[in-house]
């Protein structure tokens, strides 16, 4: 049985147990989903034991990622090589026609600059009563912007590396 985990508990999942996290919506996903189904009790309970974000169950979860990485070594899969292989199929991507890709990027960050700017210098003026909209419509579309970059310039392996080993380590002065 197929088990349907939304984004928001696949957030916590991956803050809890990236290696898991990472695999749920991969080809390893069905092993990864098993492992989590089993860690929290069951099918019926997956969504609300990973939600309520109890100690119990997030710490079951980390030994559910320890059980798969184990699992993983065990059957020889090779992450590095499953990483690699989909950044060679977003590079074969280039190869054929990129210009509906340029299109869209372009239009997008021009439109979204051009707006903004015009916002900046007073040009165009936003009601009160649509101020509200018009900021949250900027937000998401600000998230856009990183996206598109990361399309058109990458975003390596060694990056998040970086923010790993960031995130585990001490500040010099701590003991």
């Amino acid at each position: 049985m197929k088990i349907k985990i939304s984004d928001r508990a696949k957030r916590v999942i991956s803050a809890v147990a990236p290696t898991l996290g990472a695999a749920l919506g991969g080809p390893l996903g069905g092993l990864a989903g098993n492992l989590v189904s089993a860690a929290v009790g069951g099918d019926a309970n997956v969504e609300k034991a990973i939600l309520a974000q109890d100690p119990e169950t997030l710490l079951a979860l980390k030994r559910a990622e320890q059980e798969f990485e184990l699992k993983l070594a065990e059957l020889e899969v090779d992450l590095e090589r499953i990483s690699m292989a989909d950044r060679v199929s977003a590079r074969d991507m280039a190869k054929v026609n990129m210009k509906p890709q340029l299109w869209i990027s372009a239009v997008f960050l021009g439109g979204y600059f051009g707006v903004l700017i015009l916002r900046m210098i007073g040009v165009l003026v936003v009601s009160e009563t649509d101020k509200e909209t018009i900021n949250a419509l900027f937000g998401v579309l600000t998230t856009g912007v990183p996206l598109i970059l990361m399309f058109w310039f990458g975003s390596t392996a060694g990056s998040a590396t970086k923010s790993a080993l960031l995130a585990n380590s001490k500040p010099a002065d701590s003991p």
